[in-house]
């Protein structure tokens, strides 16, 4: 036993090596895994989590930090004895990870799939963010009544959770092109037992490998929570890139015939372009942030308020783990990716226009 620990410890270093070397759009990742392999694992992990209500991946993760913290402060261990067990431990835990849900991060990117560029010109943007306006605030007044108050989520989690899983089933049909299998079966969508750490991280949800359940921080101001359980299922349909399943998130939303979730679309789409427009025109930037509707804007305030609340050096050292998580992973601008999904929400725009 210890000569096999020795083994497949010694080959995380070449297993790391090999996964790293492994190039975005291989096509038989993209074929035979994302789109065959992982949709009947990903399809039975919900299955047998999907009916508990509590977290299972949260009570897994507890469990392993309990245990790591026991047997490293536990006397009479000997050190190789350690290495071994712990490098063993890595060695599955890794192995695991990519079979059940890694191995996505290989799959072709979203903007190849759609023939796009990643760059766009600030006319674009410009012409974007001032359509967008003109239809969030008539959006807006319609849902809210007046465009002095601040907008609220009508739905409760449960209630989110559900109208976005019967959302999601028609987003293959917005694209001319096949991008994403959407059958979306035995939904396992639930509140983070870890909500607290997660908002000192920085983070409004995840989704567990092992378990494929999307565990969303509760504590997030209520306006978020549709986009990010949007956002966290389409991790489980296999999108791993931050950008493309901010994207897709964005498309579905907006093609919603729920008039609430088309808002959430448009409003994270907005956000993005005042976030962009900020960087590049400040003079621009100024100019439409006065004509969004001032309840719009208490809910963009209130949102920067709850996490300006929790931040500090837990957020910074996890920011800069994930960062790093990403680049591993061959996502090159590392937590960036967040936001790069701008170009591929004008690009979309473009095409739906022409």
């Amino acid at each position: 036993m210890k000569k096999f620990k020795l083994i497949i410890t010694i080959a995380l270093i070449p297993m790391f090596i090999i996964i790293k070397n492994i190039e975005i759009g291989n096509l038989i990742f993209d074929k035979y895994y994302s789109n065959l392999l992982y949709l009947f694992i990903s399809k039975k992990l919900r299955f047998i989590t999907g009916w508990i209500n509590i977290p299972v991946g949260d009570i897994l993760y507890l469990f392993i930090i309990l245990s790591l913290i026991y047997f490293l402060l536990k006397g009479g261990i000997k050190h190789r004895s350690l290495i071994l067990n712990l490098g063993s431990s890595a060695f599955l835990f890794v192995f695991l990870f990519y079979m059940l849900w890694g191995f996505n991060y290989k799959r072709a990117p979203v903007i190849d799939l759609l023939g796009m560029n990643s760059n766009f010109e600030k006319k674009e943007l410009i012409d974007f963010t001032e359509d967008l306006i003109v239809k969030i605030n008539k959006k807006h007044i319609f849902l809210f009544n007046h465009d002095t108050i601040r907008p609220i989520n009508k739905y409760g989690f449960r209630e989110s959770v559900k109208i976005s899983a019967k959302n999601i089933l028609n987003l293959e049909e917005k694209f001319k092109k096949p991008i994403i299998r959407s059958e979306y079966k035995n939904i396992s969508v639930k509140k983070s037992l870890f909500s607290l750490p997660l908002s000192y991280m920085g983070f409004s949800g995840y989704i567990n490998p092992f378990t494929n359940e999307a565990n969303i921080n509760y504590m997030i101001p209520s306006t978020s929570q549709i986009f990010v359980i949007n956002h966290e299922m389409m991790h489980q349909l296999g999108i791993a890139s931050e950008k493309d399943a901010n994207f897709l998130s964005y498309v579905t939303l907006i093609n919603s015939d729920d008039e609430y979730l088309e808002y959430c679309g448009l409003s994270y789409a907005l956000r993005l372009c005042l976030n962009e427009l900020s960087k590049i025109d400040n003079n621009k930037y100024q100019y439409f942030l006065k004509k969004v509707n001032k309840g719009i804007i208490k809910d963009y305030v209130k949102i920067n308020k709850f996490w300006k609340s929790y931040e500090g050096k837990v957020e910074q050292v996890s920011k800069k783990s994930y960062d790093l998580y990403l680049k591993q992973n061959n996502i090159k601008s590392g937590i960036k990716n967040y936001n790069e999904s701008i170009s591929l929400i004008l690009k979309y725009n473009l095409e739906v226009n022409e």
